[in-house]
């Protein structure tokens, strides 16, 4: 049997490394990019609706007033 070079060992390590810490960062940036989410929502409940247009244009009409729908990114 062939010995193993440590090059290659190296190289298998790095790979196995870089793809978990590539997983775990992903998976804490959508956690954290819901938990934004939801303190926005809890920071401007009574008088933001968000992700609801329907309840948006009742809300409006019911008052009389005009409608402004902004679309944006959370950072």
């Amino acid at each position: 049997m062939a010995p193993i070079r440590p090059g290659l060992v190296w190289r298998i390590v790095a790979l196995v490394l870089a793809v978990t810490l590539t997983g775990l960062a992903q998976e804490a940036a959508t956690d954290l990019g819901a938990k934004k989410k939801q303190r926005l929502k809890d920071d401007a409940a009574d008088f933001w609706i968000y992700d609801d247009i329907e309840a948006g244009y009742a809300k409006a009409k019911a008052g009389g007033k005009p409608l402004l729908v902004s679309f944006r990114c959370v950072p």
